[in-house]
């Protein structure tokens, strides 16, 4: 083996940094310390692996190649010196957890809280990213484990389904779709409309949802966030899609009115996935047990209380 574990560290501090002078701080070591091991991995691997611009260091091609294997070498490093040095191998282990922006704002804190609380010694790290952004950095290891729309279809990651939800079509309380009991085709034809960006599960699922003859949409603007959706269809006539999570307070306060579209299909499932060679982590395993546990209790209880 013509590389170190050390080496790898220092490769993977000073892409996370662009620079070897970041990268020292995180590791706790000295800048010269830093790049005589990233000269040392490249001269040991025959290449160089970033490109030097401007005092910044970027990734070129041989660099981008090796990332995800560094990342899994010294994640599974990690994990053995964690499961032989202490009497719980969670204990001081960091969790990089990537959920689509709908589950990360409205539905996976409490989980989180409770899984926290259960396991002090563990540092959860929670990245926000759409259904397409998570499970690109699953099958890269920038994440362990992400929560998505839908399913991830790559033969590297894993599924392991967990809760459902349905998507709402909305609008504000002054549209004069807001007094209409159920919603015609001809009136989503009609309408101008705020759409999530390309990659989200939500944009997926809506267009998956309309027949060919309602299609194309009019779509006035396109937003990667779902409060600035929320915000921007309270003050225009446009019409919004989004989780029925994220419409609960405002539509509870009069603010924004849900739309009954029959005709469409909305409901979606949530998948918790992990890539292949992660599975048999005693962490990762432990919180995707955890969060399928905890949203069993809650329906059983939820099952319980509408059987009184």
């Amino acid at each position: 083996m013509n590389f170190s574990l050390k080496q790898l560290q220092s490769f993977l501090a000073v892409v996370q940094h662009g620079s070897t002078l970041a990268a020292a701080t995180e590791l706790s070591i000295s800048q010269p310390a830093v790049s005589s091991a990233l000269a040392g991995l490249e001269d040991n691997l025959g290449t160089p692996l970033f490109y030097r611009w401007r005092k910044r260091m970027v990734l070129n091609e041989r660099g981008r190649a090796l990332l995800p294997m560094a990342r899994r070498l010294v994640d599974n490093a990690r994990e053995l010196d964690q499961m032989f040095s202490a009497a719980d191998p969670k204990k001081g282990s960091i969790l990089r957890l990537g959920a689509s922006r709908t589950m990360a704002s409205y539905v996976i804190s409490e989980v989180l809280a409770d899984f926290a609380s259960s396991q002090p010694g563990v540092r959860i790290e929670v990245v926000s990213r759409n259904t397409a952004g998570v499970i690109s950095q699953i099958e890269d290891f920038s994440l362990d484990i992400g929560v998505i729309a839908g399913v991830a279809n790559k033969p590297d990651i894993i599924n392991f389904p967990w809760i459902t939800d349905s998507l709402c079509l909305f609008c504000s309380k002054d549209h004069p779709l807001a007094q209409k009991k159920v919603i015609d085709p001809e009136d989503l034809l009609a309408a101008q409309w705020i759409v999530r960006e390309q990659g989200s599960g939500t944009l997926e699922l809506l267009y998956g949802a309309i027949p060919d003859q309602m299609k194309p949409l009019q779509v006035a603007m396109t937003l990667d966030n779902i409060e600035s959706i929320k915000r921007t269809v309270e003050k225009t006539a446009f019409l919004g899609c989004v989780s029925r999570y994220a419409l609960k307070n405002e539509v509870a306060q009069g603010r924004l009115k849900t739309l009954e579209t029959p005709f469409l299909n909305l409901d979606r499932n949530y998948s918790i996935i992990v890539h292949r060679e992660k599975q048999n982590s005693v962490l990762f395993s432990y919180f995707i047990q955890f969060c399928l546990e905890a949203f069993r209790a809650s329906t059983d209880s939820l099952n319980g209380a509408k059987g009184k």
